[in-house]
């Protein structure tokens, strides 16, 4: 076979609208003085943001993929936010198992292809798969929790933006061309993810959208649609015809600059041409299995904050759906 390397319910959002509409906080209240002021950076918007509307990214969902130390002594470690169980199928699933036994460990980058891909994993050591594995198909690329989630989360962003706009006092424009901008298909925020729906054969789909540090397992010819043993951390922003081809899992959230920065591939896509330019995986870990001290801390900003639409205004209304995603920090716990 060819081996294909890519060349809520209403209580919920009565409760979302209500928090963002009762915060009258200095990043949605303007003063007509205040309108004249020069327009706030995105660095300010979100250092305004209330912080309610900042909201945990569980421990659970995290992954810490740690390479060898670089030449400098410098530690090079990944973390990676996997799809939660209730948006995600088989192919998270596998992941899980993949990280919760080990199987990762001195396994290979083999493949570095500039503004495209970073690839690791089964081949070429062609290791002995764990037991457990999921047979995943294609369908499972599309979830529709995913669309109720990010019509939710949008719906209640609507009503938040309308009710500070007239009882706040506030000038947030409605929801931006950026939200809805793709190929096709409409995409906004879910949960703190990009979300994409089209529609297939008169129904409508809905996906994650497969944006720069997005995680996808590679596969060989349909109806084969990988384990997840092999995974490609996409590095460029030309990838959105990955959408529905390959599926998503996860996204790098900090350190992609360890799987980025790494010397090219020189062999036809990228690849290494000799296994002594493979680059040893140390070892990728779920998060809630480090020791307590270890295990890092996120927050994103909620995809239902009025926040979210002054950031990416003050982008000055460039840029889509990937290229200005939600914002992720990391925090003290």
């Amino acid at each position: 076979m060819k081996k294909l390397f890519w060349n809520a319910r209403p209580m919920v959002f009565a409760t979302l609208v209500a928090a963002t509409c009762s915060l009258a906080s200095p990043v949605l209240a303007q003063t007509e003085e205040e309108e004249e002021s020069p327009a706030m950076t995105p660095a300010e918007v979100l250092a305004a943001a209330p912080t309610e509307h900042w909201l945990p990214i569980s421990v659970s969902d995290l992954m810490v993929l740690t390479l060898p130390d670089a030449t400098d002594g410098a530690k090079r470690q990944a973390v990676i936010q996997l799809l939660p169980a209730n948006l995600s199928g088989g192919h998270v699933r596998n992941v899980r198992t993949f990280a919760r036994t080990r199987w990762w460990d001195s396994t290979k980058i083999y493949r570095v292809a500039q503004d495209f891909v970073t690839q690791f994993g089964g081949n070429p050591d062609a290791k002995k798969l764990p037991k457990g594995l999921e047979t995943v198909p294609e369908s499972e690329y599309f979830n529709a929790a995913l669309g109720t989630k990010r019509d939710a989360d949008m719906t209640a962003l609507k009503a938040a933006v309308a009710y500070n706009n007239e009882y706040v006092g506030t000038n947030i424009q409605p929801l931006m061309k950026i939200i809805y901008e793709s190929y096709g298909a409409k995409v906004g925020f879910g949960a703190g993810w990009p979300i994409g729906s089209k529609t297939i054969d008169g129904e409508t789909k809905y996906y994650p959208v497969t944006c720069r540090g997005s995680l996808s397992p590679a596969h060989y010819d349909p109806p084969d649609s990988g384990t997840g043993a092999e995974l490609s951390v996409i590095t460029g922003e030309a990838a959105r015809n990955l959408d529905t081809t390959f599926g998503m899992v996860g996204r790098v959230i900090d350190g992609l600059e360890h799987l980025q920065n790494l010397p090219l591939g020189t062999a036809p896509g990228g690849f290494y041409t000799d296994k002594s330019q493979h680059i040893k995986i140390q070892s990728i870990r779920l998060a809630s299995e480090l020791p307590l001290a270890e295990q890092p801390a996120y927050e994103y900003l909620s995809s239902y904050s009025p926040a979210l639409l002054q950031y990416l205004e003050a982008h000055d209304g460039y840029g889509n759906i990937c290229t200005i995603p939600v914002p992720i920090r990391k925090v003290s716990k």
